[in-house]
């Protein structure tokens, strides 16, 4: 940081002291997915997660708006002109968050999905873990996954499924 620069802190804990404490909150919503499927709070508890570190996300994206950095720009026109901001810790951080709150958002659709499909829960495991370490290859491993899953069905399945829920229903 510059001698000018108002670095963001929240109650004394500075970006470098937040980033271990709210990475290790994404974890649970990692474990609620893998570990919990059937627990009717799964969905729930794998919200908190995503929802504390968008709440940090945003405070962080607020203060670096209101405190610029002097030198760096705020624009997302180019490559070049947002590698600044990963150069100071409350970029990072922020960068960070961005990563901590869509990467268990995305498990939580693919859990949402699978559940609806009734893909068997062991099937999807490997999903996760890839989505946790490389977002975008986890969820292209879950929609490969679903295909086949799909494609395979026997097609009266959906139909008989159909019928026993209007049973169920009384239609």
């Amino acid at each position: 940081y510059s001698a000018k620069a108002t670095a963001f802190s929240l109650l004394g804990k500075t970006a470098s002291d937040l980033f271990l404490p709210f990475s290790q909150l994404s974890m649970l919503s990692w474990i609620a997915l893998i570990l919990l499927p059937r627990w009717k709070f799964t969905v729930n508890l794998a919200l908190v997660a995503p929802v504390v570190n968008a709440v940090l996300y945003t405070a962080v994206l607020q203060h670096m708006i209101r405190f610029p950095v002097k030198g760096i720009e705020m624009s997302f026109s180019s490559l070049e002109a947002i590698m600044p901001f990963f150069t100071i810790k409350d970029g990072v951080l922020a960068g960070w968050l961005h990563y901590c709150v869509f990467d268990p958002l995305v498990g939580l659709g693919i859990f949402m999905d699978a559940r609806k499909n009734k893909i068997p829960h062991l099937m999807v495991i490997p999903c996760y873990l890839t989505t946790m370490l490389a977002g975008p290859a986890g969820f292209l491993s879950y929609l490969l996954l679903r295909t086949c899953w799909l494609a395979t069905r026997p097609k009266e399945t959906y139909h008989i499924r159909r019928l026993q829920n209007q049973a169920q229903k009384g239609l």
